[in-house]
């Protein structure tokens, strides 16, 4: 008998282990109710916590994490834990485009980061994002993600409500596939 086969075989089996530890989303679930639009989200990441940690809080390269994220830039940092950042998003609800500005305070802790809206200078009524991150063995990471937001513009309630759903979904999981893509390239430096 032939070892091709079987070496074959174990080829596939080690491609397949490898692959079980790739970007695996665990729990997803997006909600409106009285105008706010939410999301949650627990994913695994095939990247370290210190690294994905990193990538997070490199705040001005998040246009290389999701292509609808014009600019970000954080404008001061009042303590050394907390960022003022401003990002521009291009958001389309089905025909309906715009540009969404949002400046938000993020405050930093070990393995989370919990970002808050300032409706004064944001096209956001309200808005809340917390991100935790616990580390995995194996060099992995598990972050739980939630957001709550109510935009100060005008939403078709008919198509664009259902748009903004899916948008939020799939732009998180996109995100969050390009942190651990970035968090897997860094060198831990």
């Amino acid at each position: 008998m032939s070892s091709l086969p079987l070496s074959l075989f174990a080829l596939c089996l080690l491609s397949s282990a490898g692959a079980a530890h790739a970007f695996t989303v665990e729990h997803r679930a997006v909600q409106f109710a009285d105008r706010h639009y939410r999301f949650e989200m627990v994913v695994t990441l095939d990247a370290p916590v210190e690294q994905v940690e990193a990538v997070l809080r490199d705040y001005e390269h998040y246009p290389d994490l999701d292509e609808r994220i014009l600019t970000a830039k954080v404008l001061e940092r009042p303590e050394s834990e907390v960022a003022i950042l401003q990002t521009v998003l291009h958001a389309c609800f089905g025909p309906f485009c715009r540009n969404v500005h949002r400046v938000e305070q993020v405050t930093e802790s070990h393995l989370g980061l919990v970002a808050i809206s300032d409706p004064k200078r944001s096209d956001v009524k309200f808005g809340e994002s917390y991100t935790a991150l616990s580390p995995l063995e194996g060099g992995r990471s598990r972050i739980s993600y939630r957001t709550d937001i109510v935009p100060d513009f005008w939403i078709p309630s008919l198509v664009g409500r259902r748009f903004m759903l899916n948008t939020l979904q799939d732009a998180t999981t996109t995100l969050f596939r390009n942190v651990e893509r970035k968090a897997q390239s860094r060198d831990g430096s």
